[in-house]
C-alpha cells in the first residue's frame, strides 16, 4: 500500500510539475491570468525526490527484512546495488538544478527558465524510468526506460495542463486562443501515449487477455478503459474552447476539466496499483505465486482445469453488452458536444466504464491448456510437446539434482535448446518453465556460440532465491573445458559432444560483463569470448 501511494503521489508531481512549466512558457493571452504562488512550485519540484527516496526506503526495508539487518543497512543496500538507488540520485541531481534555477533566475527571461526547468524535467522522467516494470523486464533496461519514459512524458504533458486549468479554470484568459495550442499538444501526446503503452504491454503482458487472471492484468485492463472518458471530455474541451460545440460558463468549463482531473488521477491510482502486483511476463508461471483473480472467477461460466488458459470468446450476452457500450460512448460525445452541465457526460463516462469491461468480461471462456505437464514415457517424448513437426536431436544431459536432469537438444538443425526434466517412477515429466533457447545458433553462429541466461522467476531450481543463470553453448571439437568468468568468480565446465551447460542460484545478482575461456585437453586457452551481458527472461535470436 505504501508504494502504491507513493507512486500515485509521484505521477500528480510529475503531472503538475510538467503542467505549472508549460503554462509559464506560454504566450499572455493563451493561458492563464497572473501567476501562482511561487512556493506552488517549490512544493512540487522538492515533492519529487522526496517521493523517490520513499520509494528507496520502502526497498530497503524489505531488503532488511530478507537479510535480518537493519533499516539503515537496508536502504544503503538499495542505494548502492539497486537500480532504484541510481534513479532516485539522478532524480535528486536534476530536481537540484531546478530549484536552483527558480531560486536564483528570478530576474532571467521566464521563457529561457521555463526552457531549462523542461529540460532538466525530461531528465527526471528519466531517471523514474529507470526503475519501472518495463525496463525491469527488457534486456539492458534501456528499451523498456525509453518506453516507459515517453510514455510518461505524454501523459505528464498532456494531463499536466488539465490539472492546472481544473485550478486555476476561471482565470483563463482566452479558451480559443488555449485550445488552439494545448489541443495539438493533447493530440500530439496521445499518439506518444498510445504507442508507447503498446510497447510496454508487449514487454510486460504479452499475453494480455489470459492475463485478466491475474490482478495486474484486471489493473491494466481498467486503466487501458478509463483512457475512453479522457478521450471523451477531451472532445469535449476541443468543441467547446474552440466555439463549435455548446458555450460554458468559466465556472461550468472550470467544473469540466475537474472532473477529467478526476478520471486521470484513477488512471494514476490504477498504475500505482500496478506496482504492487506481479507483472505477468508468463501468466502460467506466475499463477504458480499469485492468486487467480475472484473477479475473473466469477465471470467464467465453468471452472479451469490445472494449467488452463482463458480464450476471448464473445456470447450473444457479452456482445449486447460490448454493442451497448459502443453507444453509450458515441452517446456520451454527444451529450459532451450539446449539453452544458458537466454530470450528464460525467454519467457517459462512468456508464461507458461499466458496461465495456462487463462486455469483455463476460466474453471469456476456457481456452487452451499449452503446457502438457503429464508423464511421459522417454526423454525424446517429452521434449516433443508442442514440437512434434520439428527434427529433435539430443546432444547431451546434465544432471542437476537427485530428481531432475538437463536435457540439451538441437531442433531443426537451427536452434540449441536445454531444458530441465523431472524423473518420475514412470517416465519423464516437463517443467513449466525452465528452457532456454539460442535461436539460429547453428546458422548465424558459426564453429561456436554460448550465452548466459538470466532469470528471476523460473523452475530451473525448487529453491526461491533473487536470481538464476543458465550458460548454454556449442564449441568445436578440440575444446574440452570451458571455463567461465563471472563477476562473483570462475567455474569450470565440461564439454559433451560440443555443448557445455551450467546453472547458478543466488540471493543477488551478478554484473553484466563475462567471458567464457575456451581450453584445449591440455588446459590452454584456445580463444577467449567477451560478452557484455546476459540474456533476460530465456531466449536469444
Amino acid at each position: 500500500m505504501t508504494e502504491m501511494i507513493l507512486n500515485a503521489l509521484m505521477y500528480t508531481s510529475l503531472a503538475l510539475l510538467a503542467g505549472l512549466l508549460v503554462i509559464q512558457m506560454v504566450p499572455k493571452g493563451r493561458g492563464i491570468e497572473g501567476t501562482h504562488h511561487p512556493l506552488f512550485l517549490l512544493s512540487v519540484i522538492l515533492a519529487v525526490p522526496l517521493l523517490q527516496f520513499g520509494n528507496v526506503i520502502v526497498l530497503g526495508s524489505t531488503y532488511a527484512t530478507f537479510f535480518d539487518t537493519s533499516l539503515l543497512d537496508g536502504t544503503l543496500t538499495a542505494m548502492g546495488e539497486h537500480i532504484l538507488g541510481t534513479s532516485f540520485l539522478l532524480v535528486l541531481l536534476f530536481s537540484s538544478v531546478q530549484l536552483v534555477l527558480v531560486v536564483l533566475t528570478k530576474k532571467w527571461n521566464l521563457y529561457v527558465v521555463s526552457s531549462l526547468q523542461l529540460l532538466f524535467f525530461i531528465g527526471i522522467i528519466g531517471a523514474v524510468s529507470l526503475s519501472s516494470h518495463s525496463a525491469s523486464l527488457t534486456e539492458g533496461y534501456a528499451r523498456g526506460a525509453l518506453s516507459n519514459g515517453i510514455h510518461l512524458l505524454a501523459m505528464s504533458l498532456w494531463v499536466g495542463p488539465l490539472f492546472i486549468v481544473s485550478l486555476y479554470g476561471t482565470r483563463l484568459e482566452d479558451g480559443q486562443k488555449f485550445h488552439q495550442w494545448f489541443s495539438a499538444l493533447a493530440v500530439f501526446s496521445l499518439l506518444l501515449v498510445s504507442t508507447s503503452g503498446f510497447v510496454m504491454m508487449g514487454e510486460i503482458a504479452p499475453e494480455y487477455v489470459n492475463s485478466w487472471m491475474l490482478t495486474y492484468g484486471q489493473l491494466l485492463l481498467i486503466k487501458n478503459i478509463l483512457i475512453f472518458p479522457l478521450l471523451l471530455f477531451g472532445f469535449r474541451h476541443l468543441v467547446t474552447l474552440s466555439g463549435k460545440g455548446v458555450s460554458l460558463s468559466a465556472q461550468e468549463r472550470q467544473r469540466s476539466f475537474r472532473a477529467e482531473s478526476l478520471f486521470v488521477l484513477a488512471v494514476f491510482i490504477v498504475t500505482a496499483w500496478l506496482t504492487e502486483t506481479e507483472p505477468p511476463h508468463n501468466v502460467l508461471r506466475t499463477l504458480q505465486n499469485e492468486p487467480f483473480n475472484p473477479v475473473m472467477q466469477f465471470f467464467l461460466n465453468e471452472p479451469l482445469i490445472e494449467n488452463q488458459l482463458i480464450a476471448f470468446s464473445p456470447s450473444l450476452w457479452s456482445g449486447l453488452l460490448l454493442g451497448l457500450s459502443v453507444f453509450v460512448f458515441f452517446l456520451g460525445l454527444f451529450v459532451a458536444w450539446r449539453w452544458r452541465r458537466t454530470i450528464y457526460s460525467v454519467g457517459a463516462a462512468i456508464l461507458f466504464v461499466a458496461t465495456f469491461y462487463l462486455g469483455l468480461m463476460t466474453s471469456t471462456a476456457p481456452g487452451e491448456i499449452p503446457v502438457n505437464l503429464t508423464v511421459h514415457d522417454s526423454v525424446e517424448e517429452a521434449i516433443a510437446v508442442n514440437r512434434e513437426t520439428n527434427e529433435l536431436d539430443i546432444l547431451a544431459t546434465w544432471s542437476i539434482d537427485e530428481d531432475s536432469f538437463a536435457v540439451v537438444y538441437q531442433e531443426n538443425e537451427r536452434h540449441l535448446i536445454a531444458e530441465r526434466l523431472k524423473k518420475e517412477p514412470d517416465g519423464y515429466r516437463k517443467y513449466l518453465d525452465a528452457e532456454v533457447e539460442i535461436e539460429n545458433g547453428f546458422l548465424t553462429g558459426g564453429e561456436q556460440f554460448m550465452d548466459t541466461f538470466m532469470f528471476i522467476e523460473n523452475d530451473w531450481v525448487d529453491v526461491e532465491t533473487i536470481s538464476t543463470y543458465v550458460t548454454l553453448g556449442y564449441v568445436t571439437e578440440d575444446i574440452e573445458q570451458v571455463r567461465i568468468q563471472f563477476s562473483n568468480g570462475s567455474v569450470e565446465v565440461p564439454v559433451d559432444d560440443h555443448v557445455f551447460f551450467y546453472i547458478q542460484s543466488m540471493n543477488g545478482t551478478l554484473e553484466e560483463p563475462h567471458q567464457y575461456e575456451l581450453l584445449d585437453e591440455d588446459g590452454q586457452k584456445v580463444r577467449v569470448i567477451e560478452k557484455r551481458q546476459f540474456v533476460h527472461e530465456g531466449h536469444v535470436h
